[in-house]
């Protein structure tokens, strides 16, 4: 997060924070699953466009677009708020994510679409898979994974 910066501008942003202690917890689908779901919920609810996600074992990556003046810093932080509560619905205590994320705004003339495949290939750099098309992870509400291939 750069203070200062308005992050209510038009751009597309890839965003990632770690899980507390970067604990690899987000291995387990029953965890993970529910996480997604409220993404998606949350991006439909304040207006932004995902163009990709990935939940690594420590961390997130998420690419997303405000379709207006929506503040990603909000909408990271409601996000963070109701998947701690999931989390602790779960039986689990204390803090999910570390505090505040990482981002890059994307420029103008990047290709939305390679980034989006450079994020859902995170599993495959880490070696954790062969495939990004098979991670169960990741996705896009924008693009299929076959378009990124």
């Amino acid at each position: 997060m750069t203070p200062g910066f308005d992050y209510r501008t038009p751009h597309a942003y890839h965003i990632t924070w770690g899980t507390i202690g970067r604990k690899p917890i987000l291995i387990d689908s029953g965890l993970v699953i529910p996480l997604i779901d409220e993404l998606e919920r949350e991006v439909n609810n304040q207006g932004m466009l995902l163009c990709a996600y990935c939940f690594m074992p420590d961390h997130v990556h998420i690419l997303l677009a405000p379709e207006g003046e929506q503040d990603v810093v909000s909408f990271v932080q409601a996000y963070k708020s109701k998947t701690t509560r999931i989390y602790w619905s779960m039986g689990n205590r204390g803090r999910l994510w570390q505090h505040g994320f990482y981002d890059r705004i994307l420029r103008q003339e990047e290709d939305i679409k390679q980034v989006a495949g450079y994020i859902l290939n995170n599993p495959v750099r880490r070696e954790l898979i062969d495939d990004f098309r098979e991670y169960p992870f990741s996705g896009s509400l924008l693009f299929s994974k076959d378009d990124l291939a």
